[in-house]
């Protein structure tokens, strides 16, 4: 009998998350010290909410293109008033800068619809959600680390 391989195979079971109110600030500290491109956002009870990555925060940084036309000084120190802007976010909440409404995958979806997910949508992580809530998460190197780890490295040779 063939095993079906899909997302609930590739998940990382061990999950990182936030809560929408916590502060921007230890989220950066969340998201550097275990390396990661972004986080589920839930609630108390797993339920998905939202998804905060390292674009959100740098997006949220970055001038909107009205802001740069009514300041003529911003040009001269775009350096400078973007590490002001950055560092004026710590105390934000997750809930200000996440992206509502996230794309995520059941656990039962297949690997196309993963991949073709993340190549479509520009996702560099992609969270496993059932009933609603989080139960996994998949990052992209999770397919190559699922072929090297898994008999299927040797059907390659």
């Amino acid at each position: 009998m063939k095993m079906e391989i899909n997302a609930g195979s590739l998940m990382n079971k061990d999950l990182t998350a936030l809560s929408e109110d916590e502060l921007i600030i230890d989220a950066l500290h969340v998201l550097y010290s275990q390396r990661l491109s972004g986080v589920p956002v839930v609630r108390d009870d797993w339920v998905l909410v939202g998804f905060l990555s390292e674009k959100d925060i740098l997006q949220g940084a970055v001038p909107t293109y009205l802001e740069v036309l009514a300041q003529s000084t911003f040009l001269d120190d775009c350096e400078g008033n973007l590490l002001q802007r950055l560092c004026a976010m710590g105390k934000q909440k997750v809930k200000d800068l996440m992206t509502k409404d996230p794309v995520y995958v059941t656990p039962e979806a297949s690997l196309m619809t993963v991949a073709d997910l993340m190549l479509r949508k520009k996702i560099k992580r992609l969270p496993v959600v059932q009933d609603g809530k989080l139960v996994g998460i998949i990052d992209r190197g999770a397919f190559f680390e699922f072929i090297m780890e898994g008999d299927l490295y040797e059907t390659m040779e």
